[in-house]
């Protein structure tokens, strides 16, 4: 039920978000450099995440009753308002952006730290301990919250990709009273994000969703199994550190025809639909091995 409600409420704020974003030009700025089909996708409202963020951070103080849960909303909402930051500067290329990503990069990832850290060092604290160290433990845990933040970001090239793929992944966490919640705004925003989209999720939704993933997969005592059910995530995030790489040792060869990975199937000739549902069935795939495996261990 806290689903379908929440589902509504995003549906709701989503689509006044829209209206707004069109009355005050908060259009997205799409890279020249990248697919040319994308260029007819200027304009489109951003920031969209704060919506479902709004919708589900709504919900869970209505209905949510775990120190967890909270915890991982918190989280979240952190990891949103640096995003936020960083799309208003975009947005607006403010003094000290990034042409594509708004901050830069050395700030983002400082900021991102503080913010895993805090969580990280809530987390030993309550009892949730992976090595049993506690600098080992803050350092992991903050490791991968920043990891998959980014990852996450990168993940979010495609109309309905990260949103769908988010989606799929909060299955294998149906345990914990947050993913339904977030499932449900995620589903709202769904609505208006597949192609073609009307609104984009920003670095607002895409960070917190990385955030808010990490934070379920700490808290459930399944980091390890992180890297399986987020296979394209980390898939796409390879792919830039691997195209990056291979530049530099060859002196400006190029490994795939672009990163992230989307954008290679896409001037490989598959569509965005294509992609899309492929990269989604893959997670399907993932979560149901991530979710059997994690019961065979328990």
């Amino acid at each position: 039920m806290t689903t379908v409600v929440t589902a509504l409420v995003s549906l709701l704020f989503t689509g006044i978000f829209i209206k707004l974003g069109t009355r005050y030009g908060w259009g997205k700025r799409i890279r020249e450099e990248g697919p040319q089909e994308h260029l007819a996708k200027a304009g489109t409202p951003t920031m969209g995440g704060i919506a479902f963020l709004l919708a589900a951070a709504i919900a869970w103080f209505v209905f949510g009753e775990t120190r967890e849960g909270t915890a991982i909303v918190m989280l979240m909402l952190a990891a949103g308002l640096l995003g936020l930051v960083d799309d208003l500067i975009a947005l607006r290329r403010m003094p000290g952006a990034d042409e594509t990503t708004g901050l830069l990069a050395r700030w983002r990832i400082l900021f991102q730290v503080a913010i895993g850290a805090a969580f990280a060092l809530d987390a030993f604290n309550a009892g949730h301990v992976l090595t049993g160290t506690m600098l080992l433990d803050v350092f992991l845990y903050t490791f991968v919250i920043v990891g998959s933040i980014n990852a996450l970001n990168m993940t979010d090239g495609l109309d309905g990709l990260a949103a769908g793929v988010m989606v799929i992944m909060l299955l294998a966490f149906l345990g914990q009273s947050l993913a339904p919640i977030l499932i449900g705004a995620l589903l709202g925003f769904l609505w208006y994000n597949g192609k073609p989209a009307r609104v984009f999720m920003g670095g607002v939704g895409s960070e917190a969703l990385g955030a808010g993933l990490a934070g379920f997969a700490i808290l459930s005592g399944t980091v390890w199994f992180l890297p399986l059910l987020a296979l394209i995530p980390v898939a796409i995030t390879l792919s830039v550190i691997a195209q990056v790489s291979y530049f530099k040792l060859t002196g400006g060869k190029r490994l795939l025809k672009m990163t992230p990975l989307h954008h290679h199937f896409e001037l490989s000739g598959m569509s965005e639909e294509q992609i899309t549902m492929r990269f989604w069935l893959v997670t399907a795939a993932a979560c149901a091995l991530t979710v059997w495996l994690i019961r065979g261990v328990a």
